[in-house]
């Protein structure tokens, strides 16, 4: 039952990771341009929740930023290494396996980045449902 309701966030934040990893090159190696990216993925994942209450939005929120983290750096780190042996026959470990601790924090920054990208959208949804029960009345 719980799992169903994560189905369509689980969905939208591998998708989202799996764009990221595709066009990461436009995104991620331009300096820092790749903020805004983390954060509409946190915002799909509140936009597709049929919640009306703040606090029934978070647990699903935390839960789709952290697998968007986990998986965005995995697809990211996959696609550096299989360019950097295939393409240019380089000598390129795979950063997960070399370097756990890099690993982990690009996860949790753009898990992080994510969850403010929720809580964004949550605050947007808010205000579009005032709006709407205004025009309403």
């Amino acid at each position: 039952m719980y799992f169903k309701k994560l189905q369509k966030v689980i969905t939208i934040a591998t998708l989202s990771a799996l764009i990221a990893a595709l066009i990461g090159f436009w995104l991620f190696e331009i300096n820092w341009p790749f903020l805004p990216f983390p954060l509409l993925a946190g915002m799909a994942m509140t936009f597709i929740q049929k919640e009306t209450i703040s606090y029934k939005f978070l647990d699903k929120l935390f839960i789709g930023a952290l697998f968007f983290g986990f998986l965005t750096s995995l697809f990211i780190f996959t696609r550096t290494y299989l360019v950097a042996n295939f393409i240019f026959h380089s000598d390129f470990p795979f950063w997960p396996l070399s370097n756990p601790q890099e690993y982990l924090t690009f996860s949790l920054i753009f898990a992080f980045v994510a969850f403010l990208g929720g809580l964004t959208g949550i605050v947007l949804k808010g205000f579009y449902t005032l709006i709407k029960n205004n025009k309403t009345k």
